[in-house]
């Protein structure tokens, strides 16, 4: 009797934690401080892919933990940054390791990329803290006024010209309301795509959106924002280096981010819950027209880690058809 009793105990509780989140949800999107007037246009996002647009210099940093079986998908990564027709500068952080293995790093960069360089941290207390130490990467590559934009990488997230394109062309239509517009990670597996980091679809009833006037385009803000990079301008990156946000404690006395992310991957999130506008549930919004993720904010994860074991996923990850993502 004591056992049935605790676990219906269990059960009430985690229904009112269900609960708290709708009501929660419901209050984030009443409080909206953007009106739901026409602030964006069809032709925003009609016009997008008639022009390119270009960073003026890209500062980017992968962090690789070394393995020699990941270094195929490093050099992957690189091929592709090679093929960005604008100024890149890239550096590799990996951690403390030989002088052999640092070689076979520069091997699969030297002939591609002009100007880089590899890092290593010496004394790293846990793995999982490697890429906090890209803060300090970006630290000195901001005092350079010739990066006009950083952008920080897993080894395997892969972002091409078109992704970066597509930031640059909506930052400047978004950065007035503190919103940033988002990239969705995916895995290809038997030729469909897959979202990574959305346990479950994204409605545009219950999620905080941005519409045009004919409702056929818009922004939507989901609650797991999470693609394992980020891309920032001077503004933004300046915002971040010297807020709260920049420092691993901030994720620790989020209830959000504390729940959501290991401490590894709150290095390239924390930037979106710091300065939140309100009816928000982070700074970063999607893209979509009509029901669809367009192709030009998808990105890459190159690992298959979610979606060939999907039939074994409990969680939801990695198990949605980007088509069906959004209703």
């Amino acid at each position: 009797m004591k056992n049935y009793l605790l676990n219906r105990l269990r059960i009430n509780i985690k229904s009112i934690g269900k609960i708290e989140d709708n009501i929660q949800d419901k209050i984030i999107i009443n409080n909206s401080n953007i009106k739901k007037k026409e602030i964006l246009k069809d032709k925003h996002f009609q016009n997008i892919l008639s022009n390119q647009y270009k960073p003026n210099k890209i500062a980017v940093v992968i962090c690789f933990h070394f393995k020699e079986k990941r270094l195929k998908t490093l050099e992957y990564n690189i091929l592709n940054i090679n093929k960005y027709n604008f100024q890149k500068d890239l550096t590799i952080i990996t951690n403390d390791i030989t002088k052999k293995n640092q070689e076979k790093i520069h091997k699969i960069i030297r002939d591609k990329i002009k100007n880089y360089s590899i890092i290593t941290v010496k004394n790293l207390p846990d793995d999982n803290f490697l890429p906090w130490y890209s803060i300090n990467v970006m630290w000195e590559k901001i005092k350079s006024k010739s990066f006009s934009h950083f952008m920080f990488l897993e080894d395997d997230i892969i972002v091409n010209s078109e992704n970066i394109s597509y930031w640059i062309y909506f930052r400047k239509i978004l950065k007035k309301f503190n919103l940033v517009p988002n990239f969705l990670r995916c895995e290809t597996y038997d030729g469909k795509y897959y979202s990574v980091d959305n346990p479950k679809r994204i409605s545009k009833t219950k999620m905080p959106t941005i519409l045009t006037k004919t409702k056929n385009y818009g922004f939507i803000n989901s609650k797991y924002p999470y693609s394992g990079m980020y891309l920032m301008d001077r503004d933004l990156l300046k915002i971040f280096l010297k807020s709260s946000a920049s420092k691993i404690d901030f994720g620790f006395t989020h209830k959000i981010m504390r729940s959501l992310y290991p401490i590894k991957e709150l290095a390239n999130i924390s930037y979106a819950y710091f300065s939140v506008p309100n009816g928000y549930h982070n700074k970063l919004v999607l893209p979509f027209e009509g029901n669809k993720i367009p192709p030009y904010c998808i990105i890459q994860h190159k690992d298959l880690k979610y979606s060939k074991y999907k039939s074994l996923n409990t969680t939801g990850h990695g198990t949605i058809n980007i088509n069906e993502l959004i209703k």
